[in-house]
């Protein structure tokens, strides 16, 4: 089956970006941070792994981009998809800084308006900085419900995420998996829910495609169902395709293991966590993003999306689970990991 004859599985990647754009962007990000005092540790770690990974500067080196204010970045950087990446990337940086400070997010606030950007995020940030961590989950999952369609299984005749489509052959195609072949997609996302101690999703799950979909991101992607892990299956969904459904994704990622605002649940996709908003790695203080190697992984995501052949989030899963995984990653381009999160080496291709 050649996988690549679907046209949904073209990848829609701003990155890399011209060298030019990412000097004025790392410009910009240094005067986000520029508040009370400088950024903390994590987020100077955050955005080192940024700035070298993905935007290709050296933050040590003695020609590193000069600040850039909110109306200087916003007269030198006019293209509006060049802003939002900007926007994301800042969006992190502020989740990233421990406690949450006032004094960052009106910063980020600053050059959002230099931009006329009014994205849903800066309203997800807002609820964050001000509301109860009851208020800002409620809000967040009733922003969230529109996209979850769109990241939801490519499957049967019904639109994406139409539980219409989930009839008895969806349910039975998930029973199958446990029976697929060694080294084989299916085999594959039953090992990683082996390993994740997560149950299989089926009939009386919340949200089973979308489920699916999202841990066969983590099979062919290779990202373990870790804090670290889920922010870098978000960060390489992003690169593939910028899309709004994917950039909430990883906002999401980082509400729940980042900031600690939310945690998985049965009934609902998200429930209140912890003590409004403080971190759950240690409250108030670090996020997932802290833990050692997460930033370079988080960075890495970005790049390796970047560098794949082709959207594996588009498949119909299920359809080509019979497939070897190998196979899969070979014909999407995949590149592996620089440093693999489980013993996995015999599934990655040796060339492309």
């Amino acid at each position: 089956m050649n996988i690549m004859q679907n046209s949904l599985v073209n990848k829609k990647s701003l990155f890399p970006l011209p060298q030019a754009v990412s000097q004025k962007i790392v410009g910009g990000l240094i005067g986000l941070v520029d508040v009370d005092g400088g950024p903390t540790p994590e987020q100077s770690r955050v955005f080192n792994a940024l700035a070298i990974h993905l935007l290709g500067v050296d933050m040590n080196s003695t020609a590193k981009p000069s600040t850039m204010t909110p109306a200087e970045l916003a007269l030198s950087l006019p293209d509006a998809s060049y802003q939002r990446i900007f926007m994301q990337i800042a969006s992190i940086l502020e989740l990233c800084r421990h406690p949450k400070n006032e004094k960052q997010f009106r910063r980020l606030e600053e050059y959002a308006a230099a931009f006329k950007f009014d994205g849903v995020e800066l309203k997800i940030l807002q609820d964050f900085a001000h509301l109860s961590a009851t208020d800002a989950t409620a809000d967040f999952i009733r922003l969230y419900g529109a996209f979850t369609p769109e990241l939801s299984e490519h499957y049967g005749q019904f639109p994406v995420g139409d539980r219409r489509g989930l009839d008895d052959q969806f349910y039975e195609r998930i029973e199958a998996l446990a029976h697929m072949p060694y080294g084989s997609l299916g085999w594959a996302f039953t090992k990683f829910y082996e390993r994740s101690k997560l149950t299989v999703p089926g009939r009386d799950s919340p949200n089973p495609s979308y489920y699916v979909s999202h841990d066969m991101g983590h099979v062919i992607s290779g990202y373990e169902a870790t804090g670290p892990g889920e922010l870098a299956l978000g960060a390489i969904k992003l690169a593939l395709d910028g899309s709004d459904a994917n950039w909430m994704a990883s906002l999401a990622n980082f509400l729940i293991h980042e900031v600690g605002l939310f945690t998985h649940g049965t009934n609902v996709q998200f429930v209140p966590y912890g003590h409004d908003g403080d971190p759950y790695y240690k409250a108030g203080v670090r996020g997932a993003m802290d833990m050692p190697g997460a930033a370079d992984l988080f960075a890495e995501a970005l790049q390796r999306g970047a560098q794949c052949g082709g959207d594996f989030t588009k498949l119909d899963h299920l359809a080509i689970a019979h497939m070897p995984l190998i196979e899969i990653r070979r014909e999407l381009k995949i590149p592996p990991l620089s440093k693999s999160m489980y013993d996995d080496k015999e599934f990655w291709p040796s060339s492309y």
